[in-house]
């Protein structure tokens, strides 16, 4: 018997050679989809950051989803503090990427300082103790800095204000340049919030430290801090960079808005009466009670809108 004949080796490569080229097609086809599909993440910080800083932005990245900051604000007091040196221990102790005080007297929960040089470590004690202060202060952000920098007790102190001021003129700086706006064009920064609950005045942004000087120019329209509470209610607060002292005269990229500048204080409690004698919650959660341990600061100010809960406590950073 003859035996069966099979195909020729040429034949055999060239059915080859179009199978795969054909593979390809298919996959160079499905790649170029994939391609135009996927876009690329946004970057995590503004590129105002440096490489020292930036270098901790996927720490930073999950950490501000877990507590609700902005990530750049979490930034901003890492360059205060460390400028995104973990080794760094400050003369009063603070330890590490975000000046974090270790364990002592009445912090005795806290971990120790060569525990607190672990950037993981610090950055997760730092941030979760940033997010607190600044629920406590009911979103200003500038106590809540200056809280963070001195506790409580001190928060109304020259030198921990002055801390929350150079804090805030970097965080206005990365918001500007996260926006395509460069930082350069004001000589100081700083941030106003959107605030309607405890003592809401007529205007409704407060601005936070040192005041404009040139009119109010508004950058960046932003959520700078946001939770939920453990009934379900949740709290955000809105803010803006705003610009001290321009540098360069404001151009389109900057909405400017006037601010009534009436000493009058107008008081919303949570609950309002009804005309039928019944009552109703206000629900618009957009800022958090006031924890001061004075409100000398705020009294008499038109943007004044605390709540001042008498069991706050003070604590130390």
């Amino acid at each position: 018997m003859n035996a069966p004949k099979r195909p020729s080796i040429l034949l055999t490569a060239c059915l080859s050679a179009a199978i795969l080229a054909l593979l390809l097609l298919v996959v160079q086809r499905v790649g170029a989809r994939v391609g135009t599909a996927v876009q690329p993440a946004p970057p995590i910080l503004s590129p105002v950051w440096g490489s020292d800083i930036q270098q901790w932005s996927a720490h930073i990245a999950v950490l501000a989803d877990v507590y609700g900051l902005d990530p750049d604000f979490i930034a901003a007091v890492i360059k205060e503090e460390s400028n995104g040196r973990a080794d760094v221990v400050s003369e009063a102790g603070a330890v590490g990427l975000m000046g974090v005080m270790p364990a002592g007297p009445g912090l005795e929960w806290r971990p120790p300082a060569a525990e607190l040089q672990n950037p993981s470590v610090n950055l997760r004690w730092g941030v979760g103790i940033l997010a607190e202060v600044v629920r406590q202060a009911g979103g200003d952000v500038y106590a809540a800095l200056a809280a963070y920098s001195g506790g409580w007790a001190q928060a109304n102190n020259r030198v921990p204000r002055a801390y929350a001021a150079r804090v805030l003129d970097n965080y206005g700086r990365a918001v500007a340049a996260r926006t395509g706006q460069s930082p350069d064009i004001a000589t100081h920064w700083t941030v106003a919030v959107e605030m309607t609950r405890g003592h809401v005045p007529g205007e409704p942004l407060l601005v936070l430290g040192d005041p404009p000087q040139t009119g109010l120019h508004l950058l960046g329209k932003h959520i700078i801090y946001r939770a939920v509470d453990a009934t379900g209610t949740a709290y955000y607060v809105v803010a803006y960079a705003v610009p001290v002292a321009l540098a360069e005269p404001a151009n389109g990229g900057l909405a400017t808005m006037v601010v009534n500048q009436s000493n009058d204080m107008d008081l919303y409690p949570q609950v309002r009466p009804l005309a039928d004698g019944g009552k109703t919650a206000d629900n618009s959660p957009h800022v958090l009670m006031a924890c001061l341990p004075s409100l000398d600061r705020l009294r008499g100010q038109a943007s004044t809108r605390w709540f001042a809960p008498s069991n706050c406590t003070i604590s130390d950073r």
